[in-house]
């Protein structure tokens, strides 16, 4: 019962008196603060000393309560330093130009961690728990790798404001830093944590401090002319609460409530309102996300998360759309292309693609696709070493030999097999993967035939990529005309079209941008045309054109690679992208293609003929190469027909063979089965006759055991009125002796004397009537007894001959069903076929006609 009271609501606890009744009581006041209401409770122990214990407890609980949390403040300082082959160690310079540490690869280095305690509260550094190492930054603390500790020089130990040194060896040949080994190329850098784990007599736990840096690795025998010296210093605020203190320990104790860092600090003060609502869209947590200057790492293709949630208006009206465009699919519903460029929902988004390429029932490609995956493909090694760099940030394409990866292997391949002039190039798989994200692979090959083929993405791979640098023209006469200083800041950099909008045009901006922008992308492009990738390319710079006019040309470059693509992780940036792009006016591309022809018919005839030969030559070399390739798989192809036909034929050959022995069999066993089936038919003839003759000599036994039993029934008839005649008589002899014992009992005796002096006679003849009676009815009992006997035999020879009645009527229907069988079996047809085919045709034995007897 005391546990469900909450120890922060009791404010008063007090015990009965030792000498009083309420000894064995305690009680206490509960507040309500919520609802101002105060309760008393009271409580009787059964046990008197357990109101002590109780008391006392109460005292320990109100001695325990947490103050409010302490904030401590630690320096940390770390450096490195480089084996000098003279049995030191140098320090590890710093390049103030890019901000980052200079390493020699295959030498040996030492990490030197120095912290130092800035607050006043009395905190103990007892020892070094560990020092870690790992290449990357925000990870995991499994990630951390364990250096070997050299040694542990401490400064004022013990002491407030104590200071502790950690050395670590490192190992550049040990494979978990094999990252930090590896010679980085110029202008990349790669970013390594160094955390160290310090034991504090006053925390429970051990407390890590983690600090992150960049470096650029450069070869063993590189000579650094020009560096500084710089030790990486970080700034850390510990939170402390203080911890129920034990009967053990006397000193007071804390547990770590939060670790921040001075970096972390700052780059959370300066975020706006409008930073954290990205991050919270980004869904990303603010240790992930880094200054965009601070960086060189690019935005993976495939990443990004797309919002699967819609609104059930928009639901609706897409449910109507889609019931209008399934009735009628002629033509596209009126309010599609608004709906479309609000953006589709993603649980319908396969289905709406297919539609919006016209490929939702073509059955004849779906076909062709199982057909083209089963052929070879001469760029399949190409296409193998593209899958893995496509979308590697999503899920379903990360796994090699996964599903994902192997139906995008399946569909590139069936393409570049499908359209053998253009092939495999790539960026065409980036396209092909985020198809296959909404739609099994069949409808996706379908689906990119559409695009490649009517939307003319194709030919921006043929002859030489022409069709692409007119994109870049049209494009950059575009920028002249929308964007006349963004133009002019391009020209005098150095910046051309090409530098940035190559994978734009040639992957429909899948490479390099998060996939809520992609679909959104593809969206507008299946329903208004090739037209909407200058819009986007257009609306991308016009959105960021303040950016571009402020930086230079390098940074430009590395705008369009790192910031431009992580900028549209929000969908706020995406929609305002869309609805930029949608509302440009893009009227002049026709003249821009005749400007572009035009300067390159003038640049021909400028050129010197022997180049333009030479060129020309060089052109028709490789498309002669590329005939003689398909001639080759042509030819190869044939030989293996004429192969596969050969073998075939031998095949067919035995098969023939084989049927023609199973015929001749066939043919002896049809003529036995004709003289089996003459005997089954002149034994069925038999049968017949047998069991016709049989019914009728039964019919006469039945006619004669008829008469039989007539006769019976008239014997029984008769026998029956013998019988009531005898029961009359038996009645007057009964009634005749009544009346005789009535007459000698009466006085009068007179007029009856005379009668029974005739008695004797009397008496003698009603005994003779007694045994003539006795006599008949002896007769008669033995007649009737052998009637019964002749009528018993009679019933047992009728049963016998119903019995063979039965037995020949089974074997008539046994013998019609055999005859039947024998005539309308496959086998019976196919020689009735054979002899009616020949040309002087063999007597035909026809079934005799069976009769019913």
């Amino acid at each position: 019962v005391m546990t469900s009271f909450k120890l922060y609501t009791i404010l008063f606890c007090c015990r009965g008196a030792d000498d009083s009744v309420e000894k064995d009581c305690f009680a206490f006041t509960e507040s309500h603060q919520s609802s101002g209401i105060f309760q008393c409770h009271v409580f009787r122990c059964e046990v008197h000393e357990a109101v002590r214990k109780v008391l006392y407890s109460f005292e320990l609980a109100f001695r325990s309560i947490p103050k409010s949390p302490v904030q401590t403040d630690a320096k940390l300082s770390a450096g490195a330093q480089l084996d000098d082959s003279k049995g030191g160690y140098a320090t590890v310079p710093w390049d103030k130009t890019s901000s980052c540490f200079k390493l020699r690869h295959n030498l040996e280095k030492q990490v030197i961690v120095k912290v130092v305690q800035t607050s006043n509260v009395d905190l103990t550094l007892e020892r070094c728990f560990g020092l870690l190492l790992t290449p990357g930054r925000n990870v995991k603390h499994s990630d951390m790798h364990l250096l070997d500790m050299n040694h542990t020089p401490v400064d004022d130990e013990g002491g407030i404001g104590g200071t502790r040194t950690v050395v670590g060896l490192w190992d550049p040949s040990h494979p978990h830093f094999a990252l930090l080994n590896t010679e980085t190329q110029k202008g990349t850098r790669v970013f390594l944590s160094v955390a160290v784990d310090l034991v504090v007599q006053e925390i429970q736990e051990p407390v890590r401090f983690l600090i992150e840096t960049k470096a650029r690795i450069f070869p063993q025998a590189e000579k650094f002319w020009y560096f500084g010296k710089k030790i990486l210093q970080e700034q850390f605020y510990l939170k402390l609460k203080e911890t129920i203190p034990t009967k053990t320990l006397n000193r007071t104790m804390y547990e770590v409530e939060s670790i921040e860092s001075e970096t972390w600090r700052n780059k959370w003060s300066s975020s706006s309102n409008d930073h954290h609502h990205h991050h919270a869209l980004s869904s990303t947590s603010p240790q992930d996300e880094e200054d965009d200057d601070d960086t060189d790492e690019p935005l993976l293709s495939g990443s990004g998360e797309v919002n699967k949630e819609c609104t059930e208006r928009v639901l609706s009206d897409w449910g109507e759309v889609l019931s209008r465009w399934r009735a009628d699919l002629s033509r596209r519903p009126t309010g599609l292309r608004t709906l479309i460029r609000a953006g589709i929902p993603d649980p319908l988004r396969g289905e709406v693609w297919q539609l919006l390429a016209g490929c939702h029932e073509n059955q004849q490609m779906l076909e062709k696709y199982r057909v083209l995956i089963t052929k070879d493909s001469p760029q399949e090694n190409i296409i193998q070493r593209d899958i893995h760099r496509t979308f590697p940030a999503n899920d379903y394409f990360k796994t090699t030999g996964g599903t994902g990866q192997d139906s995008l292997y399946r569909i590139t391949k069936a393409y570049s097999v499908y359209d053998q002039e253009v092939g495999y190039c790539q960026g065409l798989s980036f396209l092909a993967a985020a198809l296959l994200l909404h739609m099994p692979e069949e409808q996706a090959f379908c689906v990119l035939i559409k695009i490649m083929f009517d939307n003319n993405m194709r030919d921006l791979f043929k002859n030489g990529f022409e069709s692409l640098h007119l994109k870049f023209y049209q494009l950059e006469r575009s920028i002249e005309e929308l964007m006349p200083n963004l133009f002019d800041h391009f020209k005098q950099l150095g910046i051309e079209c090409h530098m940035f909008s190559s994978q734009w045009f040639l992957t429909l901006f899948t490479a390099k941008f998060p996939l809520s922008m992609v679909y959104q992308v593809i969206d507008v492009y299946l329903s208004e045309g090739e037209t909407i990738v200058f819009r986007v390319a257009l609306g991308l710079l016009q959105c960021s054109r303040r950016e571009l006019l402020a930086l230079d040309f390098e940074g430009i470059l590395k705008y369009f690679r790192v910031q431009l693509p992580k900028k549209y992780r929000s969908e706020e940036h995406t929609k305002l992208l869309i609805q930029t792009a949608v509302g440009l006016k893009i009227k002049r591309m026709k003249r821009y293609e005749k400007d572009f022809l035009a300067e390159k018919e003038k640049s021909a005839l400028e050129e010197d003929p022997l180049v333009r030969m030479e060129r020309e030559n060089k052109r028709l070399m490789e498309a002669y190469l590329r005939l003689e390739l398909e001639n080759d798989d042509l030819a190869k192809e044939l030989i293996t027909s004429r192969i596969t036909l050969g073998t075939q034929l031998e095949k067919v050959g035995l098969i023939i063979c084989s049927a023609v022995e199973d015929l001749r069999g066939s043919r002896a066993e049809s003529s036995d089965l004709r003289d089996e089936n003459h005997r089954l038919l002149v034994e069925t003839a038999q049968v017949k006759e047998m069991c016709r003759k049989e019914m009728d000599r039964q019919a006469q036994e039945i006619n004669a055991k008829s008469k039989i039993v007539a006769d019976y029934k008239t014997i029984c008839s008769q026998l029956s009125l013998r019988l009531e005649n005898m029961q009359v008589l038996h009645k007057e002899h009964v009634y005749f002796n009544a009346i005789t014992s009535l007459e000698e009992n009466c006085p009068v005796r007179q007029p009856v004397q005379c009668w029974l002096n005739n008695a004797p006679s009397t008496n003698m003849s009603e005994l003779d009537r007694e045994e003539r009676h006795q006599v008949e009815k002896g007769s008669l009992e033995k007649q009737i007894r052998d009637l019964e006997l002749q009528l018993a035999q009679t019933k047992l020879k009728l049963v016998e001959s119903e019995c063979k009645v039965q037995d020949l009527e089974h074997r008539l229907a046994a013998s019609h069903k055999e005859l039947q069988a024998t005539k309308n079996t496959w086998f019976q047809k196919t020689i009735s076929t054979l002899t009616t085919r020949k040309t002087d045709p063999s007597p035909t034995v026809h079934s005799p006609t069976s009769t019913t007897p």
